[in-house]
């Protein structure tokens, strides 16, 4: 059955290409904070999707486990790993907030995905059990209050209840039902869902190498992120948030 998120659809053909970029932003990013070498890191990657991004940490860390809620991105997914001829990589159908790994993971990511979880702090409490004490967790998720809704492209979409929301779409062509998408959090409720995460310490950062990232190369992105280096206040009113955690 076709997927009805378009970002699903074009995902295949704007974030495969992209993919060892973006496990290369990743590692950089978080490798300040690790008690691990890279090439020894248990990752596990939460949203994996198609499994692009999973199979390039792959080819750097030592073992890479990616779950998705969906059955159809993780078929694709297994697809991708046996192209690769990898064996240290392994995809599973399953949702983040009935994790049951306990300190087994050195690096934990949520890659644009945290807006896509429906009971964010049960996610969150599993996915902070998993981690290893000294592990890391890398957290990149949409700003609720940026005006152009990031994964349809639409003025304050993200803004409406849901049942506007779904008008909204349907009205546009865009889609017919938001509530996958919904769940982007502004910056004081990622704070608070933060807390659920207990025994991880948070900071906000910036990529590490911001060519890599999706509109690293525009002028305007360079100028925020140089604006928020200075004025840390303006993750406030920043597109995105990106946090990386430390397990005590």
């Amino acid at each position: 059955m076709k997927n009805e998120h378009p970002a699903y659809d074009l995902m295949p053909d704007q974030r495969g290409p992209r993919a060892s970029g973006f496990a290369h932003q990743i590692l950089q990013t978080v490798q300040p904070f690790l008690s691990t070498p890279i090439a020894q890191l248990r990752v596990l990657d939460v949203g994996c999707g198609y499994g692009y991004t999973s199979v390039e940490l792959a080819r750097q860390c030592r073992q890479v486990v990616g779950i998705d809620a969906s059955n159809m991105l993780i078929e694709h997914a297994r697809v991708l790993r046996l192209q690769s001829q990898l064996r240290n990589i392994e995809f599973y159908c399953h949702p983040a907030e009935e994790l049951h790994d306990i300190a087994h993971y050195d690096l934990v990511i949520l890659d644009n995905v945290l807006e896509h979880l429906p009971d964010q702090p049960a996610a969150l409490r599993r996915i902070s059990q998993s981690l290893k004490p000294g592990g890391v967790v890398f957290i990149l998720v949409p700003n609720k209050l940026w005006p152009m809704e990031v994964h349809y492209r639409l003025p304050f979409l993200s803004y409406l209840p849901l049942r506007l929301a779904n008008f909204y779409l349907r009205l546009t062509g865009r889609g017919a039902d938001y509530s996958d998408a919904s769940f982007a959090p502004t910056f004081f409720g990622l704070n608070r869902l933060l807390r659920h995460c207990e025994g991880v310490s948070f900071r906000y950062v910036l990529p590490a190498d911001l060519s890599l990232a999706t509109m690293g190369q525009s002028l305007h992105y360079r100028l925020g992120a140089a604006a928020i280096r200075r004025c840390p206040w303006l993750w406030i009113v920043s597109k995105m948030f990106l946090v990386v955690g430390v397990k005590q």
